[in-house]
């Protein structure tokens, strides 16, 4: 579905090797007049009630949504494609002339968008799985890419785009680049949209991909970016809704926030503000819970906020906390929002000081837990 995000310190070997076999070359750069579409189409499309959309389940139609609850049907399902100008990657013709459109417009404003990848057979995407069930585990390849069948990538309307120096290739970071903010500023007025946003992973089932689009068609990706709805999945009113085949698709241990909501580091207004969680963004609980107060993770931060501004609460299948591990700072060591030095700094932790360490090392860093607040912290300075 999504292209696949990696641990840092594999992402630019899977970078080169997505080009290699999927890019041969890089799109061209003239300039061309940017798609129209009406404000009567925008209007009637948003006239609609999320929950009276509906969805398109047709595979052959630029609408059709795939998600993990809603597969392809037939699962083996393979569009016409054609390539995208000057490159090797392939889309749907209709993806692939707004994409050349977008290219040549991002390319008068000086910024050069490299197509990376687009659509994948079945057959592909179920090697690409395996590949990383094999090098991660399957709980964390379920993150960062797709079972064969439920991938977008599959529909030819997907395509992964890129810098043409590589910065940040499949990284968060990636928004922050000349080309993620390009597209994330100007893509819907060709008809493409980011399809994972931050901090929607609860929803849409994958993390972050600020690289990853999705072709709509200009009038309903408008129509989406001016809803300003959180995922495609609350544009369409099934974020919480019951899947297919019975369940429901809200993740357990998550809720939604009914107003800007404080982020504190206690169960209390008293407490000191970590940071302010806008309206309508999804939030992880932990399962504690103190006097109507609900401890929640967010954008990498972990605190207290109040019950009564949240709605759709799922709390986790089991409340009781497991047993973290723990390490120690050898120096001052800061405290980032991702694995590498090149994240932003949330806190410095003093030499000396306990932290708890909540997942698996990644090219080594750790994630860990200090004084309410979750970050990576470089291994060489733990013990």
């Amino acid at each position: 579905m999504s292209s696949h995000r990696t641990p840092l310190g594999l992402a630019a070997a899977l970078a080169v090797a997505l080009s290699a076999t999927l890019l041969p070359a890089v799109p061209a750069g003239a300039a061309v007049g940017i798609e129209n579409t009406s404000h009567s189409q925008i209007a009637a499309v948003l006239a609609v009630p999320s929950a009276q959309r509906g969805i398109t389940r047709d595979p052959s139609s630029t609408q059709v949504f795939v998600n993990k609850n809603y597969p392809l049907k037939p699962s083996r399902f393979a569009p016409k494609t054609t390539a995208v100008s000057k490159s090797g990657v392939r889309l749907q013709p209709q993806a692939a002339s707004a994409f050349t459109k977008m290219a040549k417009a991002a390319a008068r404003d000086g910024v050069r968008i490299v197509p990376v990848s687009g659509y994948r057979s079945y057959a592909r995407q179920a090697e690409l799985f395996a590949r990383y069930t094999k090098l991660y585990g399957k709980s964390y390849a379920s993150r960062i890419s797709a079972v064969p069948g439920t991938s977008e990538h599959q529909t030819g309307l997907a395509i992964d785009v890129g810098n043409a120096n590589s910065a940040c290739g499949l990284q968060e970071c990636f928004a922050r680049t000349p080309v993620g903010q390009w597209v994330a500023k100007h893509g819907s007025k060709f008809g493409f949209i980011i399809r994972y946003p931050k901090g929607q992973e609860a929803v849409t089932g994958y993390a972050y991909e600020p690289w990853h689009l999705r072709y709509l068609g200009t009038a309903t990706a408008k129509s989406y970016k001016s809803s300003g709805a959180a995922s495609l999945e609350a544009y369409y009113g099934v974020a919480g809704a019951k899947r297919p085949g019975g369940g429901i698709s809200t993740a357990p241990g998550t809720a939604t926030t009914t107003a800007n909501l404080n982020l504190r580091s206690g169960a209390g207004t008293g407490h000191k503000v970590l940071m302010t969680i806008p309206k309508g963004k999804s939030v992880k609980l932990t399962g504690a819970k103190s006097s109507g107060w609900y401890k929640v993770s967010y954008a990498s931060r972990t605190g207290w906020v109040s019950g009564t501004y949240l709605r759709n609460i799922s709390l986790p299948k089991s409340s009781a906390p497991k047993a973290a591990k723990s390490a120690k700072t050898t120096a001052n060591l800061n405290l980032r929002s991702g694995a590498g030095t090149g994240h932003r700094i949330l806190v410095t932790i003093p030499k000396g000081k306990k932290v708890a360490i909540t997942g698996a090392r990644k090219s080594g860093w750790y994630p860990v837990k200090y004084a309410g607040i979750s970050g990576w912290a470089s291994a060489t300075y733990l013990r």
